[in-house]
């Protein structure tokens, strides 16, 4: 389908492909209470520490080294 050699009717596979690709990252990525991104795998597996991380006064020291608390989403705020 991403090569596009598979026919479906009214549209092109390659569009379907990058559609569903799109959708899948989404929901990968998303915030865990939006229902995907169980346990916060995803986050866990890239480095991103979550929401929200401001660098403040004296953080920044901290880029581009490995952030090693866990990931915190929009639900370990409220």
């Amino acid at each position: 389908m991403e090569a596009g050699k598979a026919g479906f009717p009214g549209f092109s596979s390659n569009m379907f492909f990058d559609a569903l690709l799109q959708i899948t990252m989404e929901g990968f990525f998303a915030d865990p209470i939006y229902g995907g991104n169980r346990d916060k795998a995803s986050w866990k597996m890239v480095g991103y520490p979550g929401l929200p991380r401001h660098l403040q006064g004296g953080d920044q020291d901290l880029f581009r080294k490995k952030y090693d608390k866990p990931p915190r989403s929009i639900a370990d705020f409220s």
